[in-house]
């Protein structure tokens, strides 16, 4: 089986922020664009790397953990939707 190296994604790079207002900005704007219209937006810390990622992939590894999300402009906490 080969091992596949993961290099730097310049959309995820593109779509990462050190603190969470600067997430949650970043998270608001893309959920109001049009091609992600009735699409969340995951706001996920990684404990690894310090830092929050905006991503439409919902998939939470074990070192990470999910924040909330935005869908059309409106957040939802991971916290009390839970």
């Amino acid at each position: 089986m080969d091992i596949v190296k993961i290099d730097n994604d310049t959309k995820q790079q593109n779509m990462k922020a050190k603190t969470i207002d600067e997430a949650k900005s970043m998270a608001k704007e893309k959920s109001l664009e049009t091609q992600y219209r009735d699409e969340a937006i995951y706001i996920i810390y990684c404990n690894r790397t310090e830092y929050f990622y905006v991503d439409i992939d919902s998939l939470i590894r074990l070192w990470e953990r999910l924040i909330g999300y935005y869908e059309n402009g409106k957040y939802t906490d991971a916290e009390t939707n839970s």
